[in-house]
Protein backbone atom coordinates (compact mmCIF):
# COMPACT_ATOMS: atom_id res chain seq x y z
CA UNK A 1 0.00 0.00 0.00
CA UNK A 2 1.48 3.82 -0.95
CA UNK A 3 2.20 5.86 1.90
CA UNK A 4 -0.21 8.71 -0.11
CA UNK A 5 -3.22 5.42 0.56
CA UNK A 6 -1.97 5.01 4.30
CA UNK A 7 -2.10 8.81 4.83
CA UNK A 8 -5.47 9.33 3.41
CA UNK A 9 -7.10 6.18 5.55
CA UNK A 10 -5.43 7.55 8.72
CA UNK A 11 -7.43 10.72 8.08
CA UNK A 12 -10.37 9.01 7.91
CA UNK A 13 -10.00 7.58 10.97
CA UNK A 14 -8.98 10.32 12.82
CA UNK A 15 -12.23 12.30 11.56
CA UNK A 16 -14.24 9.10 12.26
CA UNK A 17 -12.96 9.02 16.04
CA UNK A 18 -13.69 12.60 16.52
CA UNK A 19 -17.19 12.32 15.32
CA UNK A 20 -18.20 9.74 18.11
CA UNK A 21 -16.57 11.36 20.49
CA UNK A 22 -18.47 14.82 19.63
CA UNK A 23 -15.21 16.38 18.46
CA UNK A 24 -14.52 18.32 15.13
CA UNK A 25 -18.27 20.00 15.33
CA UNK A 26 -20.54 21.99 16.73
CA UNK A 27 -22.28 19.50 19.33
CA UNK A 28 -21.04 19.09 22.79
CA UNK A 29 -20.45 15.70 24.35
CA UNK A 30 -23.28 14.24 26.21
CA UNK A 31 -22.77 14.75 29.74
CA UNK A 32 -21.29 11.34 31.78
CA UNK A 33 -23.68 9.04 33.54
CA UNK A 34 -23.74 8.68 37.20
CA UNK A 35 -20.99 6.24 38.04
CA UNK A 36 -22.18 3.02 39.68
CA UNK A 37 -21.24 1.78 43.26
CA UNK A 38 -17.87 0.71 43.16
CA UNK A 39 -17.38 -3.16 43.39
CA UNK A 40 -18.35 -4.40 47.58
CA UNK A 41 -19.90 -1.08 48.21
CA UNK A 42 -23.42 -0.09 48.33
CA UNK A 43 -26.77 -0.46 51.04
CA UNK A 44 -28.49 -4.14 51.46
CA UNK A 45 -31.51 -5.07 53.58
CA UNK A 46 -31.37 -8.92 54.71
CA UNK A 47 -33.37 -10.91 56.31
CA UNK A 48 -32.31 -13.45 58.75
CA UNK A 49 -36.18 -14.23 59.96
CA UNK A 50 -36.01 -14.26 62.94
CA UNK A 51 -34.34 -10.83 62.38
CA UNK A 52 -33.64 -8.29 59.71
CA UNK A 53 -30.62 -5.56 58.60
CA UNK A 54 -29.64 -2.78 56.81
CA UNK A 55 -25.88 -3.66 56.18
CA UNK A 56 -23.91 -0.70 54.94
CA UNK A 57 -20.61 -1.67 52.61
CA UNK A 58 -18.30 1.46 52.01
CA UNK A 59 -14.76 2.07 50.18
CA UNK A 60 -11.74 0.76 52.17
CA UNK A 61 -13.91 -2.76 53.43
CA UNK A 62 -15.78 -0.69 56.13
CA UNK A 63 -18.56 -2.08 57.14
CA UNK A 64 -21.56 -1.23 59.38
CA UNK A 65 -25.20 -2.00 60.02
CA UNK A 66 -28.06 -2.32 62.25
CA UNK A 67 -30.31 -5.42 63.38
CA UNK A 68 -34.52 -5.14 64.04
CA UNK A 69 -36.45 -6.96 65.89
CA UNK A 70 -40.34 -6.82 64.78
CA UNK A 71 -42.00 -5.68 67.84
CA UNK A 72 -38.76 -4.96 69.45
CA UNK A 73 -37.16 -2.15 67.57
CA UNK A 74 -33.47 -2.01 67.07
CA UNK A 75 -32.00 -5.19 67.91
CA UNK A 76 -27.98 -4.77 67.07
CA UNK A 77 -25.56 -2.65 65.59
CA UNK A 78 -22.20 -5.11 64.34
CA UNK A 79 -19.37 -2.98 62.58
CA UNK A 80 -16.25 -3.33 61.39
CA UNK A 81 -13.64 -2.89 58.77
CA UNK A 82 -13.05 -6.06 57.26
CA UNK A 83 -9.96 -7.72 56.14
CA UNK A 84 -9.08 -7.93 51.72
CA UNK A 85 -9.84 -11.60 52.21
CA UNK A 86 -13.47 -11.53 54.26
CA UNK A 87 -15.94 -13.71 52.72
CA UNK A 88 -18.79 -15.64 54.22
CA UNK A 89 -16.29 -18.73 54.26
CA UNK A 90 -13.31 -16.62 55.47
CA UNK A 91 -14.93 -14.44 58.23
CA UNK A 92 -13.60 -11.53 60.50
CA UNK A 93 -14.04 -10.32 63.94
CA UNK A 94 -16.42 -7.28 64.54
CA UNK A 95 -17.53 -5.32 67.12
CA UNK A 96 -21.44 -5.99 67.66
CA UNK A 97 -23.55 -3.57 69.83
CA UNK A 98 -26.16 -5.88 71.16
CA UNK A 99 -29.59 -4.04 72.14
CA UNK A 100 -31.77 -6.68 73.54
CA UNK A 101 -30.49 -9.90 74.66
CA UNK A 102 -28.42 -8.81 78.26
CA UNK A 103 -30.75 -8.64 80.93
CA UNK A 104 -31.17 -4.92 82.04
CA UNK A 105 -31.77 -4.08 78.24
CA UNK A 106 -28.95 -1.40 77.99
CA UNK A 107 -26.65 -2.76 75.85
CA UNK A 108 -23.70 -5.28 75.83
CA UNK A 109 -21.12 -5.12 73.26
CA UNK A 110 -20.82 -9.32 71.47
CA UNK A 111 -17.60 -10.29 71.88
CA UNK A 112 -17.93 -13.70 69.75
CA UNK A 113 -18.87 -11.58 66.69
CA UNK A 114 -17.79 -12.96 63.10
CA UNK A 115 -18.85 -11.66 59.81
CA UNK A 116 -18.52 -12.95 56.44
CA UNK A 117 -19.82 -11.46 52.87
CA UNK A 118 -19.19 -12.47 49.72
CA UNK A 119 -21.21 -10.05 46.84
CA UNK A 120 -21.99 -11.60 43.18
CA UNK A 121 -23.26 -9.32 40.23
CA UNK A 122 -25.42 -6.87 42.37
CA UNK A 123 -26.34 -8.52 45.60
CA UNK A 124 -23.98 -10.06 48.28
CA UNK A 125 -24.71 -13.20 50.57
CA UNK A 126 -23.34 -12.56 53.99
CA UNK A 127 -23.10 -14.73 56.93
CA UNK A 128 -22.94 -13.48 60.92
CA UNK A 129 -22.07 -15.22 63.96
CA UNK A 130 -22.60 -14.52 67.52
CA UNK A 131 -23.72 -15.85 71.45
CA UNK A 132 -27.30 -16.23 69.82
CA UNK A 133 -26.65 -18.31 67.16
CA UNK A 134 -25.08 -18.31 63.68
CA UNK A 135 -27.54 -16.66 60.14
CA UNK A 136 -26.85 -16.49 56.73
CA UNK A 137 -29.02 -14.32 54.04
CA UNK A 138 -29.07 -12.64 50.38
CA UNK A 139 -29.53 -9.74 49.07
CA UNK A 140 -30.38 -9.73 45.63
CA UNK A 141 -30.49 -5.70 45.04
CA UNK A 142 -29.40 -2.51 46.67
CA UNK A 143 -31.99 -0.66 48.61
CA UNK A 144 -33.35 1.93 46.73
CA UNK A 145 -35.71 5.19 47.41
CA UNK A 146 -39.12 4.18 48.52
CA UNK A 147 -41.02 6.96 46.09
CA UNK A 148 -40.80 4.00 43.36
CA UNK A 149 -38.07 5.88 41.41
CA UNK A 150 -35.50 3.30 41.63
CA UNK A 151 -32.52 4.97 42.32
CA UNK A 152 -30.53 3.72 45.10
CA UNK A 153 -29.62 5.48 48.25
CA UNK A 154 -25.89 4.47 48.11
CA UNK A 155 -25.04 5.89 44.57
CA UNK A 156 -28.26 8.64 44.34
CA UNK A 157 -27.32 10.82 47.91
CA UNK A 158 -30.08 13.08 49.73
CA UNK A 159 -28.75 16.56 49.93
CA UNK A 160 -28.49 17.83 53.48
CA UNK A 161 -30.61 20.50 52.07
CA UNK A 162 -33.68 17.97 51.54
CA UNK A 163 -32.64 16.51 54.66
CA UNK A 164 -32.31 19.41 56.83
CA UNK A 165 -35.12 20.12 59.61
CA UNK A 166 -36.80 18.37 62.50
CA UNK A 167 -36.91 14.69 63.52
CA UNK A 168 -38.37 11.99 65.66
CA UNK A 169 -36.87 8.53 66.51
CA UNK A 170 -35.14 6.76 69.40
CA UNK A 171 -31.46 6.32 70.32
CA UNK A 172 -29.85 2.74 71.66
CA UNK A 173 -26.78 2.74 73.56
CA UNK A 174 -24.61 0.17 74.84
CA UNK A 175 -22.18 0.93 77.33
CA UNK A 176 -23.67 3.83 79.46
CA UNK A 177 -26.04 1.31 81.57
CA UNK A 178 -29.16 3.49 79.15
CA UNK A 179 -32.24 1.91 78.19
CA UNK A 180 -34.07 2.37 74.77
CA UNK A 181 -34.54 6.33 75.08
CA UNK A 182 -37.24 8.63 73.32
CA UNK A 183 -35.91 11.63 71.41
CA UNK A 184 -37.30 14.95 72.88
CA UNK A 185 -35.72 16.96 70.03
CA UNK A 186 -33.78 16.10 66.94
CA UNK A 187 -32.65 18.63 64.14
CA UNK A 188 -30.42 18.42 61.17
CA UNK A 189 -29.20 21.61 59.66
CA UNK A 190 -28.16 22.23 55.80
CA UNK A 191 -24.78 22.77 57.03
CA UNK A 192 -24.84 19.00 58.03
CA UNK A 193 -24.55 19.98 62.23
CA UNK A 194 -27.26 18.30 64.34
CA UNK A 195 -28.36 18.17 67.66
CA UNK A 196 -29.90 15.62 70.00
CA UNK A 197 -31.71 15.87 72.74
CA UNK A 198 -33.56 13.72 75.35
CA UNK A 199 -33.60 13.49 79.25
CA UNK A 200 -30.33 14.52 80.94
CA UNK A 201 -28.20 14.48 77.52
CA UNK A 202 -27.29 16.27 74.38
CA UNK A 203 -25.70 15.31 71.36
CA UNK A 204 -23.85 17.61 68.84
CA UNK A 205 -22.42 16.32 65.88
CA UNK A 206 -21.95 17.19 61.77
CA UNK A 207 -22.88 14.97 59.42
CA UNK A 208 -20.03 15.20 55.80
CA UNK A 209 -20.91 13.22 52.65
CA UNK A 210 -18.62 10.40 52.32
CA UNK A 211 -17.15 11.12 48.70
CA UNK A 212 -20.08 11.23 46.10
CA UNK A 213 -22.27 8.20 48.15
CA UNK A 214 -25.39 8.37 50.23
CA UNK A 215 -23.57 7.84 53.20
CA UNK A 216 -22.77 10.74 55.67
CA UNK A 217 -19.47 10.02 57.50
CA UNK A 218 -20.47 11.39 61.36
CA UNK A 219 -19.21 12.82 64.58
CA UNK A 220 -20.42 13.82 67.60
CA UNK A 221 -20.06 14.66 71.62
CA UNK A 222 -22.95 13.99 74.10
CA UNK A 223 -22.75 15.98 77.35
CA UNK A 224 -25.23 15.02 80.85
CA UNK A 225 -25.63 12.90 83.63
CA UNK A 226 -26.79 10.30 81.63
CA UNK A 227 -24.63 10.39 78.92
CA UNK A 228 -21.29 9.03 80.17
CA UNK A 229 -19.06 8.58 76.88
CA UNK A 230 -15.34 8.15 77.11
CA UNK A 231 -14.81 10.66 74.67
CA UNK A 232 -16.07 11.13 70.90
CA UNK A 233 -18.21 9.23 69.04
CA UNK A 234 -17.88 8.59 64.92
CA UNK A 235 -19.46 6.26 62.43
CA UNK A 236 -21.93 7.15 59.44
CA UNK A 237 -25.40 8.12 58.51
CA UNK A 238 -27.17 5.33 56.97
CA UNK A 239 -30.33 6.55 54.51
CA UNK A 240 -32.57 3.70 55.33
CA UNK A 241 -35.79 4.94 53.01
CA UNK A 242 -36.96 8.44 51.23
CA UNK A 243 -39.84 8.81 49.75
CA UNK A 244 -39.16 11.88 47.70
CA UNK A 245 -39.81 14.56 50.49
CA UNK A 246 -39.03 12.89 53.75
CA UNK A 247 -35.77 10.94 54.76
CA UNK A 248 -35.09 8.37 57.48
CA UNK A 249 -32.00 7.81 58.84
CA UNK A 250 -29.69 5.15 61.00
CA UNK A 251 -26.85 7.20 62.71
CA UNK A 252 -24.72 4.64 64.03
CA UNK A 253 -22.13 6.05 66.32
CA UNK A 254 -19.33 4.46 68.16
CA UNK A 255 -16.26 5.19 70.49
CA UNK A 256 -13.21 4.73 69.37
CA UNK A 257 -12.32 1.47 71.15
CA UNK A 258 -15.52 0.10 70.41
CA UNK A 259 -16.63 -0.04 74.12
CA UNK A 260 -19.77 2.28 73.86
CA UNK A 261 -22.51 2.65 70.95
CA UNK A 262 -24.90 4.85 69.99
CA UNK A 263 -27.49 4.33 67.34
CA UNK A 264 -30.33 6.77 66.24
CA UNK A 265 -33.79 5.50 64.28
CA UNK A 266 -34.65 8.53 63.17
CA UNK A 267 -37.61 9.70 60.48
CA UNK A 268 -38.01 13.41 59.13
CA UNK A 269 -40.97 15.27 60.55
Amino acid sequence: MSISRMATIAALMTATALSACGGGGGDSPAPAPTPPAAPGTGIFAVNYGGFSGIYTFLDGNRFSGVHFVTGSGLAGHPHAILSSTNSTTARDPIAWANFIDDANQVGAQETLGVFGRTFSGAGVTVSITGSMGGFAAIANRQMTYSDGSGKTLYDHPIALSVAAGGYTGYVRTAGISQPETTLTDMSIAASGSFTATMPNCTYSGTLVQHGTTGIYDAQATASGSACTFSGTLSGIATPTAFNGSKASWALQLDTADNAQTAVFILDQS
